[in-house]
C-alpha cells in the first residue's frame, strides 16, 4: 500500500515538520507512514516483526521563509524573503515488512507525489481473494477474484456485518468520509467507558502508540544501516 501527498513537492514549500528538531528524524514515515502502519496492523490483526527501509530526500535544500507566513495569506515572496535550508529528513520512503503470521508487505510514503493530496491506500492479497481500499474513495471496497468477476462493494449498512454496521451512520448512497472517522472514534471511546474498561477496544491505546514508536525507530535504524531490523516490542 501507500500514503501519498504532494504538499511538499516544491522547494518553496515549508513547514515545521521539515526540521528534525521539531518534527523528529523521520518525516514521511513519522508524519504519515505511521498512520498507514497503524491502520494495517489494526485491519490485519497482525504485528510487524521486522522491517527493511529505503529513504530518499530529493530536495536537498529548501527555501525557508525568514519570517512567519500566514496560511492562505497569498503573499508573494521574493528571493530576499528566503534562506537556503539543508534538509535532512526523507521526502520518500519505501519499507518492506514481515508480519508475525509470516505475511509479507511493502509500503511507500511520499510527500512529493504530484496530484496526490492525501491518498492512503492498501491492498491485501489472500489465498482466495484480494481486498483494496482507497481513502480518496472511502465508501468503496474492491474485492478481487481469480475465477469470477471482481466486485466493487459500496457502503450500505444493509449489506454489512453487524460488527461493521455500527460504524455506518447513514443509509446507502450517503457518503461518509474523513471527518466521520473522528466521530466514530470518540463514539467507540465513550461506549468503552460505559462498559467493561478492561474489555478489548477498537480504538488505539497507549500500548498501540508505544508500539508505533518502536516500529518507527526500527524503520529509521533500517534506513540508516541499510539492513533488515527486528521490531523490539515491549
Amino acid at each position: 500500500g501507500s500514503y501519498l501527498q504532494d504538499w511538499l513537492l516544491f522547494d518553496t514549500d515549508w513547514n515545521w515538520r521539515l526540521e528534525p528538531g521539531q518534527g523528529g528524524d523521520t518525516r514521511a514515515i513519522g508524519d504519515i507512514g505511521s498512520h498507514w502502519l497503524d491502520m494495517l496492523t489494526f485491519v490485519t490483526g497482525q504485528k510487524i516483526t521486522s522491517v527493511c527501509a529505503d529513504f530518499a530526500t530529493f530536495l536537498k535544500t529548501r527555501k525557508k521563509p525568514k519570517g512567519p507566513i500566514d496560511t492562505f495569506s497569498n503573499k508573494l515572496l521574493t528571493a530576499e524573503d528566503f534562506i537556503e535550508q539543508p534538509i535532512n529528513t526523507e521526502d520518500y520512503a519505501t519499507v518492506m515488512l514481515r508480519f508475525a503470521n509470516g505475511a509479507r508487505g511493502v509500503v511507500t510514503a511520499s510527500q512529493v507525489s504530484a496530484g496526490r493530496k492525501n491518498r492512503l491506500s492498501y491492498e491485501l492479497d489472500c489465498a482466495k481473494s484480494s481486498l483494496a481500499w482507497d481513502s480518496e474513495r472511502p465508501n468503496e471496497l474492491w474485492i478481487g477474484h481469480r475465477d469470477k468477476p471482481n466486485e466493487l462493494l459500496l457502503k450500505d449498512p444493509s449489506l454489512l456485518l453487524p460488527e461493521a454496521r455500527q460504524f455506518a451512520s447513514y443509509p446507502g448512497g450517503h457518503n461518509e468520509g474523513f471527518p466521520d472517522t473522528f466521530k466514530q472514534l470518540y463514539g467507540e471511546f465513550y461506549r468503552a467507558l460505559e462498559s467493561d474498561p478492561n474489555a478489548p477496544t477498537l480504538y488505539a491505546s497507549f500500548a498501540d502508540g508505544h508500539y508505533e514508536l518502536q516500529l518507527g525507530e526500527a524503520i529509521l535504524q533500517s534506513a540508516r544501516e541499510a539492513r533488515w531490523v527486528d521490531v523490539t516490542a515491549s
